[in-house]
């Protein structure tokens, strides 16, 4: 695929996380055996989770990304950047380290940068949830790239918390689900036997959306094993984009500067434009 199509499907996946990447390279250290499961309680495996959430004021990572809309896939390298509970940065580079698209998001807002096309997309969350069939905000995305435990409306999560999830256990995991009642979406977390998140799921009964965040090779970084691998599949009734993430290079708490600002030589569009963009496309 020519990299002018960039900016389309990378748009396409943002646009899909907020309406409702993968490496075969072995990686580095010791990648945690899973283990079998126990007999808990809700209020002791949400705790146990808990314990194992990374504790981080910064955190950056080197991305290796693949995006598939079934018919077409794109390839490119990226990095993360987040500054906890107040900002993320989403950088697609695929040629020699050179910027083409950026996602930046605060708590109250997105901007989204198409530097090949000099366009861009600032908007509030609130008017995102006018638009989009899902409840999603900067907690969920920030979580969901951290791979921890999440309450749409709220930006921390703490132990007595359990009492608002509906806990059950299989053979394979141990199941945390609740629905938001405000988007009446209904959100899931899977848990192993390391108590660790491996499967994240938001659901919307109303328009068959959802949007599966599955985790995979829990390597030692530091003193904690963190995933390595992401797979996000975001689908609607007619739509189905699938994307594998390869993390690298990752890093905690280094002191970290977010760019937000939006050249003045830039033409502002709205995400409903760029929305019936990439469907006529």
């Amino acid at each position: 695929m020519g990299n002018h199509n960039l900016p389309k499907y990378l748009g396409a996946l943002i646009l899909f996380l907020f309406i409702g990447i993968y490496s075969c390279k072995p990686k580095q250290g010791i990648v945690q055996a899973e283990s079998e499961l126990e007999d808990k309680t809700s209020s002791d495996l949400f705790e146990d989770v808990l314990y194992k959430d990374l504790q981080y004021s910064t955190f950056s990572s080197k991305l290796n990304m693949n995006i598939s809309t079934g018919k077409k896939t794109l390839n490119s390298k990226g990095s993360l950047r987040i500054i906890h509970n107040e900002a993320i940065q989403v950088s697609v580079q695929p040629l020699f380290g050179i910027e083409m698209f950026r996602l930046y998001v605060e708590p109250d807002y997105i901007i989204i940068l198409d530097r090949m096309n000099k366009r861009y997309v600032k908007e509030s969350f609130d008017d995102i949830k006018g638009q989009s069939p899902v409840g999603f905000n900067f907690y969920t995305l920030q979580s969901l790239f951290t791979n921890s435990l999440f309450i749409p409306e709220q930006s921390e999560v703490s132990k007595k918390d359990y009492k608002k999830f509906r806990y059950s256990q299989s053979s394979d995991n141990y199941l945390l689900s609740a629905r938001d009642k405000k988007s009446q979406v209904d959100y899931s977390f899977f848990v192993n036997g390391n108590d660790q998140i491996t499967h994240t799921e938001l659901f919307m009964p109303s328009n068959n959306y959802s949007l599966s965040w599955q985790y995979d090779q829990f390597t030692l970084l530091k003193d904690l094993f963190f995933p390595h691998e992401m797979k996000i599949i975001a689908s609607t009734q007619k739509t189905k984009l699938d994307t594998s993430i390869s993390l690298s290079a990752i890093s905690f708490n280094d002191s970290l500067t977010l760019n937000n600002s939006v050249p003045s030589t830039y033409t502002k569009v709205e995400l409903k434009e760029v929305l019936k963009i990439l469907a006529d496309k």
